[in-house]
């Protein structure tokens, strides 16, 4: 009876020192498994914060360069508010805002290009929730949700939506194309559409999403 009980506790000596090597095994698992987790999800948040802030700042810029170019219309309208005036000059002017208008919605298109392919890096948030999940399910659908939630969080505050000052100033633009050549005695319609079409090209040529 005594030889029985002395291998019955070895054996259990035995099981508990493999249910000490499971829980080792893994607590090393959870523990080096919680470290990549972590590395990952906080590379995502510096890198989506760093597309987001540079978006945010190459934006400001955008909205400025919009707000200098707003000033030389108002310039222009003064200029052309005046019964007699320079329309070469006047024409000029509006062309060189015109390809400024350009410039800067094609600067804009590449910004936000940019930011939406960083967007689509943000979705590796749920990647590595789900690449953590083989080993650990634990609470798996809450980790699911939370990265799906982390990922649509970071999509809302861009806005990649198109400034209206862009369809403002273009209408302007048009609109003062018009007067100037009027003023300068053109009032042929293949003359009006000719100018038109020479602004618009200048306006339009470089954006790459759509036709205004």
């Amino acid at each position: 009876m005594g030889e029985i009980d002395r291998e019955s506790k070895a054996k259990l000596r035995t099981a508990s020192e493999d249910l000490e090597e499971l829980i080792k095994l893994f607590s090393e698992h959870l523990k080096q498994s919680k470290e990549l987790f972590k590395t990952q999800l906080y590379d995502l948040k510096r890198n989506a914060e760093t597309s987001l802030n540079n978006y945010s700042m190459n934006r400001e810029q955008i909205m400025l360069d919009i707000s200098q170019m707003e000033k030389k219309l108002a310039k222009l309208s003064r200029l052309i508010s005046k019964k007699k005036y320079n329309t070469n000059t006047a024409s000029e002017q509006l062309i060189e805002i015109a390809t400024k208008h350009g410039q800067i919605k094609n600067d804009y298109e590449e910004k936000r290009e940019e930011l939406e392919k960083s967007m689509n890096d943000w979705l590796k948030f749920t990647k590595s929730v789900s690449e953590i999940v083989t080993l650990l399910h634990t609470r798996s659908s809450e980790w699911e949700n939370s990265a799906r939630d982390l990922s649509i969080f970071y999509q809302d505050i861009a806005d990649t939506s198109i400034p209206s000052e862009f369809q403002q100033t273009r209408d302007i633009i048009l609109e003062y194309s018009i007067s100037i050549l009027l003023s300068a005695g053109k009032r042929d319609q293949i003359d009006l559409m000719s100018f038109e079409e020479q602004l618009k090209d200048l306006m339009d040529k470089t954006s790459k999403n759509e036709e205004l």
